[in-house]
């Protein structure tokens, strides 16, 4: 069996993970308030009448991605009730994603995550982690973010800590090379186990030298594995690859 996993994101409720993945994500629930897909006012779909996709294979655990890109309000879940609908969407589904990119409050995430973990849920923590992250005390620098990885994992109720290494597109090898070493590096000293720390890709801008880069730094670090965001858009050669590296077979 191997020591890493595999897993990834997706907007596309149609499409079934590889039969590798262990973890599935679908979402992005942007409009926090309703829990739903979308902007506010919209007819995005909601976890909490929404059955999870059926998957390739049987052990994918299946969850939904609560924030993500343009996530709204800041501040959420801003009260007991936010946690609690959270708790109530997730009944149907292996567990939430708190994909944080839109400034949560992450005293209540805790409590939600918490609430989670009583439920028999799986929990993770997404976020960007760049230049900012890994200079939280420089001007522009990102303290809110290492505070939160800090209280999550002090709190015990975190399956995972997910490093969001791309921007719109893979960064430059340059910007990698600079970032993404540091940023596992702090956050396995935040959170003490480097097997719960996923480092994240995206298919639009990958080349086998920033992917091979990438499952480099998995294996040398000893992480969790790698997950992958869109992951319909990732080659079947690319998901070869990492699937050998990682030793996993479907």
């Amino acid at each position: 069996m191997s020591d890493y996993i595999i897993g990834g994101w997706t907007q596309d409720l149609n499409v079934r993970a590889p039969a590798a993945f262990s973890q599935a994500i679908y979402g992005m629930v942007t409009n926090l308030q309703e829990l739903k897909t979308g902007a506010p006012g919209g007819h995005g779909w909601s976890p909490a009448n929404t059955a999870p996709p059926a998957q390739a294979s049987a052990g994918t655990r299946v969850r939904w991605a609560y924030g993500g890109q343009y996530c709204t309000p800041q501040g959420m879940p801003s009260n007991n009730a936010d946690v609690a609908a959270i708790v109530t969407a997730s009944a149907a589904w292996a567990g939430v994603d708190v994909d944080d990119e839109c400034a949560m409050n992450a005293g209540q995430v805790t409590v939600a995550m918490s609430a989670l973990k009583h439920a028999g849920k799986d929990t993770s923590y997404t976020f960007i982690a760049g230049w900012a992250y890994n200079n939280p005390d420089a001007p522009g620098g990102d303290p809110a973010t290492n505070a939160a990885v800090q209280g999550l994992a002090a709190a015990g109720v975190c399956d995972r800590f997910m490093l969001m290494c791309y921007g719109n597109q893979m960064w430059s090898m340059g910007d990698i090379v600079a970032n993404v070493g540091p940023a596992i590096a702090r956050t396995v000293q935040h959170v003490g186990d480097p097997k719960k720390v996923i480092l994240a890709l995206t298919p639009d801008g990958l080349t086998p030298e920033n992917r091979d880069y990438f499952l480099g730094q998995v294996v040398s670090n000893g992480l969790g594995g790698l997950f992958v965001w869109e992951w319909p858009r990732l080659s079947g050669a690319d998901l070869y690859v990492i699937e050998q590296r990682l030793g996993i077979t479907a």
